[in-house]
C-alpha cells in the first residue's frame, strides 16, 4: 500500500505513564512492564473534525467499529509504540482484537524516507507548520512518568486535580499534528512501504541475549575497573571526572590534548567502535608516545566508553531474554538501517582471538583469569559484547557481509569497468591498487602489510572525494604530506581516472535542477524539483532519494576566491540538529552510493524471506538470519542469494561478493 486508495485514515495516539525507562528500555519491556498504565487514547479521521477519546474504565464501542472495520488504516508517528501499548496492553487487558501491521502508517518512517527529523516535533518545526507539538503539555506528561520526587517528577499525591484533562488535551494536540504533518509529507512510495513492512517483521522477531554471558561480563568489569581506578589516582593523583585537571597533567608531560571526549581519544588511541575505520592497524599509524601515558589514556577511554554501557543496555531491553526493536528504518538519509536501544550498529571490534575461547572465559565471572590466559579483562569484555547475541535453542545465525560493496558500486556508477572486472575475477583490487602507488609488481597482503593497508584504505576511502590532508591525517600520519597526496593523484589520476568525473557530472545535474527548476540526468540518476519543495535523485534501481527545501546560492571556487560558481544547499539532519548543508559532488556521490549499496542489500533481504531464512538484523551491509540447525549448507545458499543481482546491477556491471558464515553466536 503507498496511498490508502479506499482505506479510511485514522490517526491514533496514546498517552501513558510507568516507572519504566522507555528511553532505555524500548516500547516492548515498556509496554509489558507492571507499571505503565495508558492515561489515554485519541484518535481522529484524517480530514474530518471530530476527535474520539477513550479512557480506562470507558466503555467506547466505536473504537471496537475501527478496529474490526479491515479498510481502517491507523496512522501514528512512530507506529512501534502505539502498537506495542495496544498489543500488550489493550488486547490482553481490554479484550480489543488485534491491527495487523499492513494496517498501520507510520509518519516517522516517512520522514525518514524524505530526509527529514524524526521526531514529531522537530519534524515539525522544520516544515513551518502551522500545527507544533505542545511542549508544555509533553513536559506535563513526562513527568508523570517520573516518580523520583525531583524537580520535574509528580508523585501521584502532589498532582494536580485536572491532570487527567491536561494530558488528553496535550493528546489531542498531538493528533492535530501528525494529521497536520501527513498533509504536508504524504504517503511512503509503495515499494518502501514493502520494505519499512518487512522492518516491522525484523524488529517483532528480535534477537536473543545471552543474559548469564551479559552477567559474567558485568562482573568482569565492575572488577576489574576498581584496581585500573586505582592505577589512574596513583599515577595522577586525580579522578577520571576531573577533566581540566587531566589536561594540565598531560600537558605537562607533552602530550597536548584539545580535550577527553570520546573522538578525540579514538583517534589518538585508535576506535573500538566499529565504523568506517574498522580494518585500519593503528599500530602502524597512531604516533608513538610513552607507555604509560598510553596506558593511562585508554584506561580513561575504557571507563568512559560507552561500550561498557552496552552490558547494562543488554539487561534493560530484553524482554524473556529477547531484544526487540534494535533496527531503525531508514535511519540513514540513504536508507540504510539504524541501531537502537543496545545499538547493534557500532560494537566494538573483536579482540582477535578464538571466539569459543574468549566466551568461555568471559563466563567465569572471573577478571583475573581472563587477564591471565586472554588479556586486560575490560578490553576483553568490550571486544566480546557482539557475542552476548545468540540464536534461540533448535536455531543457527547465518550471517552475509557484502564485501567492499561501496568500492565496487562507485567504481560501476563511474563506468571505470577496467576494475570492477578486475574485482569480478577475484582479483585483489587492494594489492593492485598498493602496486600502483608504491610502483611494485610483488605486494603481497601477509609481507607487505603497510603498503597493503595503505592499497586497502585508498579503495575503501577516496571514492568520494577525500582529499590529501584528511587521507594524511586518518592513514598515514607519520608520513608526508606529499606521500598522501602522491597517494591520492595516484587514485584519482591512474587507478580510477572515471570516478572524479562522477562526482563532477552529478554535481553539475543537480546544480543545474536546482538553479534552473528542470530535470536533469547524469551517471543514470534523475534529478527533479518536485513540486512539494523537494529535491529528488530517481537512482538506476527505481528509488528515490529526497533532500528538502533546496536552494540555490554561489560559492567561491577553493582554488581562486575570485571566481564564483554555483552550487545549492538543503536542509538536513546533522549531528542532531536541523541545518542548512552544503552540497556538492563528493556528498552526492556518497550518498547515491550507498543507497545503491543498501537496494542491492534489499533485493536479498526479500530472497532470504522468500527462502525461508528469516532476518533477525542488519549491521551496515550485513545481513543476520536465523534458521533451522539442521545439515543444509546454509552460509553457501545465503552467499548464492546475496551475489544473485537485480537486473540494474548487471546493467551497471556491479561486482557483488558476499563473505558468509553460520553459527550460534553473533560474531564479525
Amino acid at each position: 500500500m503507498g496511498r490508502a486508495v479506499g482505506k479510511q485514515l485514522y490517526c491514533f495516539d496514546f498517552e501513558t505513564e510507568s516507572d519504566c525507562d522507555l528511553k532505555a528500555c524500548g516500547s516492548v519491556v515498556y509496554s509489558h512492564h507492571y507499571s505503565t498504565e495508558v492515561i489515554c487514547l485519541c484518535w481522529n479521521r484524517v480530514g474530518e473534525p471530530d476527535v474520539g477519546e477513550w479512557v480506562p474504565g470507558a466503555l467506547e464501542s466505536t473504537l471496537t467499529q475501527l478496529v474490526e472495520h479491515q479498510d481502517t488504516v491507523f496512522m501514528a508517528h512512530n507506529v512501534g509504540f502505539e502498537k506495542a501499548i495496544w498489543r500488550n496492553i489493550m488486547m490482553p487487558r481490554y479484550g480489543y482484537p488485534d491491527i495487523p501491521d499492513d494496517r498501520w502508517h507510520d509518519t516517522m518512517a516517512v520522514c525518514a524516507e524524505k530526509g527529514l527529523p524524526l521526531g514529531l516535533d522537530e519534524a515539525c518545526r522544520a516544515l513551518r507548520l502551522p500545527e507544533q507539538k505542545d511542549k508544555a503539555g509533553s513536559k506535563f506528561t513526562i513527568g508523570l512518568s517520573k516518580h523520583t520526587f525531583d524537580k520535574t517528577g509528580m508523585s501521584k499525591v502532589n498532582r494536580p486535580e485536572d491532570w487527567r484533562d491536561i494530558v488528553i488535551a496535550y493528546c489531542h494536540q498531538d493528533v492535530a499534528a501528525e494529521i497536520a504533518l501527513h498533509k504536508r509529507i504524504g504517503w511512503m512510495e509503495p515499494k518502501e512501504r514493502e520494505v519499512w513492512l518487512l522492518d516491522q517483521t525484523i524488529n517483532a522477531r528480535g534477537v536473543a541475549v545471552d543474559l548469564a554471558f551479559v552477567t559474567a561480563a558485568q562482573t568482569i568489569v565492575r572488577d576489574a575497573i576498581a584496581p585500573l581506578a586505582s592505577q589512574f589516582m596513583d599515577a595522577t593523583g586525580l579522578k577520571f571526572t576531573q577533566t581540566a585537571k587531566l589536561l594540565a597533567w598531560f600537558k605537562a608531560r607533552g602530550l597536548h590534548i584539545p580535550n577527553m571526549q570520546k573522538g578525540t581519544l579514538d583517534s589518538i588511541l585508535g576506535s573500538d567502535e566499529h565504523g568506517h575505520d574498522d580494518d585500519i592497524d593503528w599500530e602502524l599509524f597512531v604516533p608513538d608516545m610513552p607507555e604509560d601515558l598510553r596506558r593511562l589514556l585508554k584506561i580513561r577511554q575504557l571507563i568512559g566508553s560507552a561500550s561498557i554501557k552496552k552490558l547494562d543496555k543488554m539487561l534493560e531491553c530484553t524482554w524473556h531474554g529477547i531484544a526487540y526493536n534494535l533496527l531503525q528504518y531508514h535511519g540513514a538519509g540513504t536508507g540504510r538501517w539504524a541501531g537502537r536501544l543496545l545499538q547493534p550498529q557500532n560494537f566494538p571490534r573483536g579482540v582477535g582471538r578464538d571466539m569459543d575461547h574468549v566466551v568461555s572465559a568471559i563466563m567465569t565471572g572471573d577478571h583475573r583469569y581472563v587477564d591471565a590466559v586472554i588479556g586486560p579483562p575490560v578490553e576483553v569484555v568490550v571486544g566480546a559484547l557482539r557475542h552476548a547475541l545468540v540464536s534461540r535453542p533448535g536455531k543457527v545465525f547465518v550471517v552475509g557481509d557484502f564485501a567492499g560493496i561501496e568500492a565496487r558500486v562507485v567504481l560501476a556508477c563511474a563506468g571505470q569497468h577496467d576494475k570492477t572486472a578486475l574485482m569480478a575475477a577475484g582479483e585483489n583490487p587492494y594489492i593492485d591498487m598498493a602496486n600502483q602507488i608504491f610502483n611494485r609488481t610483488d605486494i603481497t597482503k601477509t609481507d607487505d602489510i603497510f603498503e597493503y593497508t595503505i592499497g586497502k584504505n585508498t579503495v575503501l576511502g577516496c571514492g568520494f572525494g577525500m582529499g590529501k590532508d584528511k587521507f594524511h591525517l586518518r592513514y598515514c600520519p607519520l608520513q608526508s604530506l606529499s606521500f598522501a597526496e602522491r597517494v591520492i593523484q595516484t587514485y584519482r589520476k591512474e587507478w580510477a581516472p572515471e570516478v572524479p568525473k562522477l562526482w563532477y557530472g552529478l554535481e553539475a545535474a543537480v546544480v543545474k535542477t536546482v538553479h534552473d527548476r528542470t530535470a536533469h540526468e547524469a551517471y543514470g540518476v534523475e534529478f527533479w524539483m518536485e513540486r512539494d519543495g523537494w529535491l529528488t535523485a530517481r537512482l538506476p534501481s527505481g528509488r528515490k532519494l529526497w533532500y528538502y527545501d533546496p536552494k540555490p546560492c554561489t560559492v567561491h571556487v577553493p582554488w581562486d576566491i575570485a571566481i564564483l560558481k554555483n552550487a545549492y544547499t538543503y536542509g538536513a539532519q546533522k549531528t542532531g540538529h536541523w541545518q542548512r548543508v552544503s552540497g556538492y559532488g563528493g556528498l552526492i556521490t556518497e550518498n547515491v552510493v550507498q543507497a545503491l549499496a543498501r537496494d542491492l542489500m534489499v533485493h536479498a533481504m526479500f530472497i532470504c524471506e522468500r527462502e525461508n531464512m528469516p532476518i533477525v538484523l542488519t549491521v551496515h551491509d550485513e545481513i543476520v538470519c536465523e534458521v533451522d540447525e539442521c545439515g543444509h549448507d546454509w552460509a553457501k545458499m545465503l552467499q548464492q542469494i546475496m551475489e544473485d543481482r537485480p537486473q540494474w546491477a548487471i546493467d551497471m556491471q556491479v561486482p557483488v561478493t558476499a563473505e558468509c558464515w553460520q553459527g550460534d553466536r553473533y560474531r564479525k
